[in-house]
């Protein structure tokens, strides 16, 4: 089954943003800990400049790996994202990074770590190769590459792999469709208009 094709059912509103952000959504488990502190033994991979640490320009928490990351992931999670024209597509990826970028900024500081163990699994490429089956960086994945790495956590026997292919899936297919420019291809009508208006104005 392809790792978007249930999710045009995602309510695109505040409180589905809000619902990632709850105490213990995020187990991603001992296993990435582990698997990440691997890569201490390879030099070239163990340290992070000040530089890699920081967030992208104009976010909050994802940093640039983290970005190229979910930027690969929204076409191959939503149907119509991929879909659409250069310019949309751009446009929209660019607002759901930002509403990814959010979430994760309003997590607490253990679910950020978390997912930081995660994120910096898939940004270093021996592991994210191990792992994916993706060698390249993530600005050169497919999204079919993409969506066969997502299938394959999702049938792993690894309760870690499995946690970690439903966080990506969420944060990108919510930070979507809490667009309004997005309601219409998920078969959401959207809010009631006056309500709408009365709390955004």
């Amino acid at each position: 089954m392809r790792p978007h094709s249930h999710h045009r059912r995602a309510v695109p509103d505040a409180e589905a943003l809000h619902a990632l952000t709850r105490r213990g959504f995020l187990k991603v488990g001992l296993g990435f800990s582990a698997a990440l502190a691997c890569t201490a033994l390879v030099p070239s991979l163990a340290g992070c400049s000040s530089a890699d640490s920081a967030p992208h320009p104009g976010m909050s928490f994802l940093r640039t790996d983290d970005v190229a990351l979910f930027r690969a992931l929204l076409p191959a999670i939503v149907t119509e994202l991929a879909e659409a024209p250069p310019p949309r597509q751009a446009l929209l990826a660019h607002d759901a990074l930002r509403n990814i970028d959010a979430t994760c900024a309003a997590m607490g500081a253990g679910a950020q770590a978390e997912l930081r163990k995660l994120f910096g699994l898939l940004a270093t490429m021996p592991l994210r190769w191990a792992l994916t089956g993706i060698r390249q960086d993530w600005t050169g994945a497919t999204p079919a590459q993409v969506q066969t790495f997502l299938a394959r956590w999702r049938a792993s026997r690894l309760a870690t792999l499995n946690a970690g292919a439903v966080v990506l899936v969420k944060l990108a297919s919510v930070g979507y469709y809490v667009l309004p420019a997005a309601w219409a291809g998920s078969g959401y009508p959207g809010p009631n208009a006056a309500i709408y208006q009365a709390l955004h104005a």
